[in-house]
């Protein structure tokens, strides 16, 4: 299954934006339970997260990317890419 990145930074107030972020955890807790997060973090000085995660197809990656509360309501710009990680061996 194809895996995609998507690069959040934060940009709204940090009152909306706090509350908004718990929804954001939330929203990467439940990609986890369903199986489709492979990597997520949040940056160190707060501003923005950046997940991997699996989706069939460009379309599906976009619904995760817009369900996030940070985008849905504003409070984030984001970036989508579908990823190929490299394999050394």
């Amino acid at each position: 299954m194809p895996l995609y990145v998507r690069t959040l930074l934060v940009t709204g107030p940090p009152d909306e934006v706090e509350v908004a972020a718990s929804g954001h955890r939330e929203h990467l807790r439940e990609l986890s339970a369903r199986g489709k997060l492979r990597a997520a973090g949040e940056f160190k000085n707060g501003d923005g997260f950046l997940e991997i995660f699996e989706a069939t197809d460009l379309v599906e990656a976009r619904g995760v990317g817009e369900a996030s509360p940070l985008v849905a309501l504003g409070l984030g710009t984001w970036m989508l890419r579908e990823w190929t990680e490299l394999s050394f061996d």
